[in-house]
């Protein structure tokens, strides 16, 4: 597989506590690249992730969905994950074989404390990850202290991450209305529009001051693993922009800073600018390959299991993710053969002659083979089982095995 081929994969987790908005940015993610045309939402059940019944009797994430979009030359693969503590382990198992996260969070200061384990999870793989702090409508502000609640929910970030929070933007507020922001990277402002690019506008004279201290901060911080930025700050010498992306590139693909951005998902504010991020800053998957120690340009197919589906009508559905090699349909892994190559848009499955390197995808009627599994083409002979999460204690534990293999996907349906 060629390098251009490499570095045009990202694989995307959506992870953040019950409620924070999850599958909405899921879904405006997908509306801003272009992979659907109008957006569904989570009370009427026609949202791309959470396509399960039992998610939509219960809106909520009950399990690990995936959709892949084209941006920008990048192929994203992003994988909704639960928020609800009771599926902690599934959003785990999906979390190792992403190349970067988005916590999403919403802007309440009491709730930042449900993110601390994800936050230490990330950190001990040394995941690299962005925060997007959704339903800014629902901050309580009045007139210019816009920047002071903003400003609270960071400070409340910072307290349960050990890596420096970068935020990327400054909000512009209108009474009670958030109509915009500052990108610091830039200094460019902009104004929101509803199922509409941002436009950009003038830096409104009252927040200069307060933009200009906000990017200085940003800066200082970055200086922090970049000695010839540190140079130029103390020589008062301004950085190019490209400079200031190179270096959020490098730190964020590194894991040693947590990027911030804010928005409305349910009305894609500031979601294109997040999509942007994501393709200038999120680290290839030949990156992620190789801090996990595996070479990504090597023939030899090596793959691992993020999620057991058993879907009605296809049986066992295995989410994969294609650490090397290329994976064909009908290709033996493990001992067994692969019934079907499938990419997945949440319920949809399409059908594919083969998955390459960096790619997530479904593998059909691998029986036999269980979740965080290391398939390779040779089975178990000079296998080495890749890391997975750590099994968690279960908040309920209770196994149940039908008598007739035949019944397992009646007793899925039924459970």
């Amino acid at each position: 597989m060629n390098q251009k081929v490499l570095s045009a994969t990202r694989n995307v987790a959506i992870v953040g506590p019950y409620l924070s908005g999850k599958t909405t940015l899921l879904e405006s993610l997908l509306f801003v690249s272009g992979a659907i045309s109008r957006k569904g939402n989570i009370k009427d059940g026609n949202t791309v992730g959470d396509g399960a019944t039992e998610a939509r009797d219960r809106q909520m994430t009950v399990e690990v969905s995936a959709a892949s979009t084209d941006y920008q030359g990048i192929h994203f693969t992003f994988v909704d994950c639960p928020g609800s503590i009771e599926f902690a382990q599934e959003t785990y198992n999906a979390l190792i074989g992403v190349d970067a996260a988005v916590v999403v969070c919403e802007p309440v200061t009491d709730r930042v404390l449900t993110l601390a384990p994800l936050f230490k999870f990330l950190d001990d793989w040394e995941i690299p990850h962005l925060v997007f702090i959704n339903k800014m409508d629902r901050l309580t502000c009045h007139g210019d202290t816009w920047g002071q609640a903003y400003r609270e929910i960071l400070d409340a970030l910072k307290s349960v991450s050990t890596r420096p929070l970068i935020p990327h933007q400054y909000p512009i507020g209108k009474g009670e209305q958030l109509i915009g922001f500052i990108d610091l990277v830039s200094e460019q402002a902009y104004q929101y529009h509803s199922g509409a690019p941002a436009d950009r506008v003038p830096v409104p004279d009252s927040l200069k001051e307060q933009e200009h201290a906000a990017r200085v901060e940003m800066l200082e911080a970055l200086a922090d693993f970049d000695d010839h930025l540190l140079e130029e700050l103390l020589e008062e010498i301004e950085p190019p922009q490209e400079e200031i992306l190179q270096d959020l590139r490098m730190e964020l693909g590194a894991d040693l800073i947590v990027p911030v951005f804010m928005g409305i998902a349910e009305q894609d504010y500031g979601v294109r600018h997040l999509m942007d991020a994501l393709e200038r800053e999120a680290p290839a998957s030949e990156t992620t390959a190789k801090r996990r120690g595996l070479d990504s340009s090597a023939k030899t197919p090596v793959a691992q299991v993020l999620k057991t589906y058993y879907t009605p009508q296809g049986g066992k559905l295995s989410l994969v993710r294609v650490w090397q090699g290329k994976l064909t349909d009908g290709i033996i892994l493990n001992g067994v053969r692969a019934g079907g190559l499938y990419r997945l848009f949440g319920q949809q499955q399409h059908s594919i002659s083969e998955a390459s390197t960096g790619e997530i995808v479904a593998v059909g009627r691998l029986e036999g083979i269980s979740t965080s599994q290391t398939l390779t083409a040779n089975g178990d002979q000079g296998r080495k089982e890749l890391a997975k999460a750590e099994s968690l204690k279960p908040v309920y534990a209770l196994a149940i095995a039908a008598q007739n293999r035949k019944d397992e996907v009646k007793l899925s349906g039924a459970l």
